[in-house]
């Protein structure tokens, strides 16, 4: 009998959308397999890229062994972004072993959508400038010069260098599109007069109607290119999947040595001149949230979070054996909110809508919908239980989902919206908690909420006559997003909740994506990659250069850089 570990889900809808019996669906915010349905095919198990689905009447057995000695040049510690670093090692000419704690590669890579370089050789054809070192200087500038400029500029270049060469494989222009964002103002995360676009899902969860989450998107994308490149090129790279980093070992002048790791078996001793950390967040360990961020479970409502089961911050665990500690003000711990995760996208999209009036459990109208997610993000911590609903009429809601569907920019990803009315009215009707709640009347409506009735209707009262006169004095919501809440239903309520994709940072790096003390020194051999470093972070900052980005730049330059370095330790013991 196949099981879902709901601890470990992260309701990526993969499985959902393929399975051919219909046996899966939301037990709560939760996903179960209907064992009266389930036909027992596997499929989903198969699909799963988190491993969170099992035969739990058939265990793999576990099969000990003696300690097992292997040795490289270079050892990479996870197979997210980590697998770039290990393809450019071999391409050096050296021998990698990448290690993954997982069961399949991808990690948190999976999960993203696209990177951003600054600057390309397609950037320099379509006769674009070269902002490279504006960029720099804007990034300096934004996070007050907190962020160190060589590791800027690794991140602002590498990444152009990363996508050149990954042009080299011969698929880039099949699913990539450069665009030309003209006169658009793109200083953030996207800088630059061209955005580098991932504009459809391939390869993986290809049937999934929600667009907020992969596999399938441009980090999947460079997994299984890379995949390709080491079987034909054959290259020396020996993958361990279901084998965790545990012990990085260091000779007696402080330079790597090499890696203890374990599998199921037993344990794995790899001897190395060079260790490459790509070992990921921590956004699955309670206990590091805890340490560095106790205020994240402190709402009352559960937060769903999009990290990997395996992203326990083990780079953070092994730094500390070696006597570096992290810098709390350079770790990021995302949340935000409202928003209807892990259910329909779609229904995200629509309640976050700035005509869509938000109340919260006190029955209350709390913000000036206009602010959008990251304004709201700001105040949501502040409400009862952290919750939110968004509230209209089915006739209001189809009005902003014709909207969507109309409108240009979202061309490509309409026929998504078209089922808004289905999806709506299943959630509705979800057997437990369900995540929309639907009523005949507002009265009725606020019961179903959990709302205080007389409040409510006393605050919607009060938001249709904002909306009558044009004003809205309790908040200062635009007019021309007061839409007032019909006097007929039914009337729907969307729940919005806080949600975390990941918790980032640990390991300080310079420049050369060395990995530092706490006293600034360097540890000969070590390289930090991803979202396992501090590179891009600040507490309560979202990081300016995306996370991808960082990753793959990082992941492409310390893949070089240790090779570099394991060709001065030829001769070694």
């Amino acid at each position: 009998m196949y099981q879902i570990n709901q601890q470990t889900c992260v309701c990526c809808h993969n499985c959902r959308m393929e399975c051919p019996m219909q046996a899966i669906n939301y037990l709560g915010s939760k996903y179960q397999i209907d064992p009266e349905k389930c036909v027992e095919c596997g499929l989903c198990a198969k699909l799963c890229h988190t491993g969170s689905i099992h035969d739990v009447d058939h265990p793999e057995p576990v099969v000990p062994h003696d300690p097992v000695e292997k040795t490289a040049d270079v050892v990479v510690c996870g197979g997210g972004s980590g697998i770039v670093a290990a393809v450019r090692a071999a391409q050096a000419g050296k021998k990698v072993i990448l290690v993954e704690k997982a069961d399949k590669l991808g990690g948190n890579t999976d999960y993203a959508h696209a990177f951003f370089p600054v600057y390309t050789k397609w950037h320099e054809e379509a006769g674009m400038e070269d902002c490279r070192e504006k960029a720099v200087a804007h990034y300096l500038n934004v996070t007050d010069h907190v962020l160190d400029e060589d590791v800027i500029r690794t991140a602002v270049y590498g990444c152009g260098e990363f996508f050149d060469w990954l042009c080299s494989f011969g698929t880039a222009e099949k699913y990539y599109h450069l665009v030309n964002l003209g006169d658009a103002d793109a200083h953030g995360p996207i800088y630059g007069p061209g955005l580098l676009d991932y504009p459809k899902r391939s390869f993986d969860n290809l049937l999934c109607r929600d667009d907020a989450i992969g596999p399938g998107w441009g980090g999947t994308y460079v997994k299984y290119t890379m995949l390709d490149a080491i079987r034909d090129e054959k290259l020396p790279v020996e993958i361990l999947t279901g084998t965790a980093a545990k012990h990085i070992e260091l000779d007696g002048e402080g330079r790597v040595r090499g890696l203890v790791c374990e599998d199921r078996g037993g344990v794995v001793h790899i001897t190395a001149p060079a260790v490459i950390l790509a070992t990921g967040g921590f956004g699955k360990s309670d206990e590091k949230i805890r340490e560095f961020a106790p205020w994240f479970f402190e709402g009352g409502t559960e937060i769903h979070r999009f990290s990997v089961p395996t992203d326990t911050g083990d780079g953070i665990d092994m730094l500390r054996e070696l006597g570096v500690e992290p810098d709390p003000e350079r770790l990021f711990i995302s949340m935000f909110g409202p928003k209807h995760h892990p259910f329909s996208n779609v229904l995200a999209d629509i309640a976050l809508e700035p005509d869509m009036p938000q109340f919260n459990l006190d029955g209350k109208r709390w913000i000036n919908e206009a602010d959008g997610l990251f304004g709201m993000t700001a105040r949501i911590a502040q409400q009862p239980k952290e919750v939110s609903w968004a509230i209209q009429t089915r006739d209001g809601i189809q009005t902003i989902a014709d909207r969507f569907i109309n409108n240009p920019a979202f061309a490509s990803k309409a026929y998504l919206y078209e089922t808004w009315e289905a999806e709506l009215e299943e959630e509705a009707a979800l057997p437990v908690d369900p995540p929309v709640k639907k009523a005949d009347t507002l009265a009725e409506l606020a019961e179903a909420c959990g709302m205080p009735k007389d409040a409510f209707l006393a605050a919607v009262e009060r938001y249709n006559a904002a909306c009558a006169a044009g004003k809205d004095d309790e908040f200062g919501k635009p007019a021309q997003f007061l839409t007032p809440i019909g006097a007929e239903g039914p009337y729907y309520a969307i729940l919005g909740k806080r949600f975390s994709e990941a918790a980032l940072g640990g390991l300080m790096v310079d420049g050369q994506c060395r990995v530092l003390r706490n006293d600034g020194s360097f540890i000969p051999g070590l390289y930090g990659v991803g979202d396992a470093t501090s590179a891009m972070h600040r507490r309560g900052k979202l990081a300016v250069i995306s996370e991808l980005t960082w990753a793959m730049a990082s992941a492409y330059t310390s893949g070089n850089l240790a090779a570099a370095y394991a060709d001065t330790r030829e001769g070694r013991n």
